[in-house]
């Protein structure tokens, strides 16, 4: 769904303008460093984001499960799961309740690759998250729509 901005008649203001980019140039940044944590762990910035979210999904995920979170097309999410579990990070299981669909789950490499990189992340947010949070720390609490 997109959102647009109504306009209420006030201009926006050159501040508006660095802050935006400051905030879009800080989550590049981080997504940076992330991607080049994932390669110092022999993996792809996209492997490590799906055995994030077949590891944060609750239950084992089906590969549709996982194009959503990776906002992938199927085939492409496929491929995707074809590559981690060939490089044993994941594997298939039987769905017990749709023979034609498969789930998945990590193997023990697969979360321990997950567990270093998770701990590297969290503790970079715990240096990083604030810089961006003061950028929009003016803003009233917005709600949840997206």
């Amino acid at each position: 769904m997109t959102r647009h901005v109504e306009d209420s008649g006030s201009e926006l203001s050159e501040q508006d303008y660095r802050r935006l980019l400051a905030f879009r140039d800080g989550l590049r940044q981080f997504l940076h460093w992330s991607s080049d944590r994932a390669q110092q762990a022999g993996i792809t910035a996209a492997q490590h984001q799906l055995l994030l979210a077949v590891r944060g999904h609750d239950g084992a995920p089906s590969v549709s499960d996982l194009a959503k979170h990776l906002l992938l097309r199927h085939n492409s999410a496929v491929e995707l799961v074809d590559r981690t579990a060939q490089a044993g990070l994941i594997r298939r299981l039987p769905d017990p309740e749709d023979h034609r669909s498969v789930r998945l789950e990590l193997t023990e490499e697969g979360m321990d690759r997950l567990r270093a990189l998770t701990q590297a992340h969290l503790e970079e947010l715990s240096r990083f998250g604030p810089r961006l949070a003061r950028l929009w720390s003016h803003l009233p609490a917005g709600g949840g729509e997206q």
